[in-house]
């Protein structure tokens, strides 16, 4: 069914905007002044083949640790993944293969732990994020909603911004994200030696 909001053009007029899925962030602080991010996929309506987003977040108040898959995809199979820490934002991406089965509905992606310098409100906001299934080739899945989040310790409940991000080509430092899923798909293919050698370069173990 996915999510219904309503909208309003300029001359008064109701629109429906018809959401098939959502990616979203819960927080939870830990002991050892450490921050808990969730990724969670929220009622996808397509089954999903991969998933890659920038988490933008101050550097100056939190230290990026390290992160552990989520059950979302690997419920489908064994997923590579792309995970590369820069001055204040994640790079994620993740994805299956094509043999393997491509899920639907609710689950974690992945979680990011934070070493917190530094209290304050944190801001967390996805940037420019790509869902993607697999229909004869890889194409990107329109209208998910992307749900930012601004917590500090203490809240009685998370805030959270909602920031409805259209799937789009975006670059970080000269690397196209959006291509990541296309390209993991054509190394796996090809017997995956570049893509073992990649991560060995740029990406942390996927089981830390």
């Amino acid at each position: 069914m996915g999510f219904i909001f309503l909208s309003f053009t300029a001359f008064g007029e109701e629109i429906e905007d018809v959401y098939m899925g959502e990616m979203a962030l819960e927080g939870e602080f830990l002991d050892g002044n450490l921050l808990k991010i969730s990724i969670v996929a929220g009622d996808m309506m397509q089954p999903v083949l991969g998933i890659a987003f920038n988490l933008n977040f101050e550097s100056e108040d939190l230290d990026f640790l390290k992160y552990e898959p989520g059950e979302f995809l690997e419920r489908g199979g064994d997923p590579f993944y792309l995970v590369k820490n820069e001055e204040s934002r994640v790079i994620f991406g993740e994805t299956l293969r094509r043999e393997d089965s491509f899920p639907v509905g609710r689950g974690i992606v992945a979680e990011f732990y934070f070493q917190i310098l530094e209290e304050n409100e944190f801001n967390f906001s996805f940037y420019n994020g790509v869902v993607s299934t697999l229909d004869v080739v890889r194409q990107d899945i329109d209208k998910i909603l992307w749900e930012d989040l601004v917590v500090s310790r203490g809240d009685d409940e998370i805030l959270v911004d909602l920031d409805y991000s259209k799937s789009s080509i975006f670059k970080a430092g000269g690397f196209e994200l959006s291509k990541i899923l296309p390209w993991l798909l054509l190394l796996i293919g090809g017997g995956g030696v570049f893509f073992v050698y990649f991560l060995s370069k740029n990406q942390e173990k996927k089981r830390p």
